[in-house]
């Protein structure tokens, strides 16, 4: 059985995921505090997330993935675009199970700090306790790339629309492979709201 979710609110829960169940969920500037524990074979959890803060706003998300039975998979996917003084924190912990094996399991986060004070702060978690296991986790940091900004204006796009591109290409690859396509949209909305907001 596949469970679709999408997020856009502040959540605090638990989900428990029997053999070959899936859960995906799409998360929109929300601070979630979930509970995973993937109990039966076959059980796959993917959680995608973006979050787009400015001034003084501060996000921080907690997920917990517990790999109690064996081929399990799940994957952690964030991005961060803050400006001002704003401050994300991201949380990722996996715990795999001595008994368990053949595991995967993923986190990948990626932020966009757009003013020399925003913040973010990736605390990855790995708590393993056995060896037949593929687990990793990526971090990445940085502004705007100044050449993709050069290039894009020099095909005559004005700088704020250049960033505006860039922006939006770095937030879309959050929701590309979410397999729930209304929920996409919504998501995207949400986003190109969010851009407009931060225009005015």
């Amino acid at each position: 059985m596949n469970s679709l979710l999408f997020i856009s609110e502040n959540v605090s829960k638990k989900f428990s995921l029997a053999e070959n169940e899936c859960l995906s969920i799409l998360s929109f500037n929300s601070q979630n505090d979930l509970s995973v524990e993937l109990c039966g074979e076959g059980a796959v959890f993917e959680y995608r997330s973006l979050s787009i803060f400015g001034k003084e706003e501060k996000t921080e998300q907690k997920i917990r993935v517990a790999h109690n039975a064996q081929n399990t998979k799940s994957f952690l996917f964030a991005r961060h675009i803050l400006s001002d003084n704003s401050k994300a924190v991201f949380n990722g912990i996996i715990e795999v199970g001595k008994h368990s094996s053949n595991i995967s399991s993923r986190q990948l986060v990626n932020s966009m700090l757009l003013s020399p004070n925003a913040k973010v702060i990736s605390k990855p978690e790995l708590k393993i306790y056995c060896d037949d296991v593929e687990c990793s986790h990526g971090n990445t940091c940085g502004g705007l790339d100044e050449d993709s900004l050069f290039f894009l204006q020099s095909r005559g796009i004005d700088s704020e629309q250049a960033k505006k591109i860039l922006l939006q290409a770095f937030a879309a690859d959050i929701s590309k492979k979410h397999p729930n396509g209304e929920q996409v949209s919504i998501f995207t909305n949400l986003c190109l709201t969010m851009y407009a907001k931060e225009q005015n």
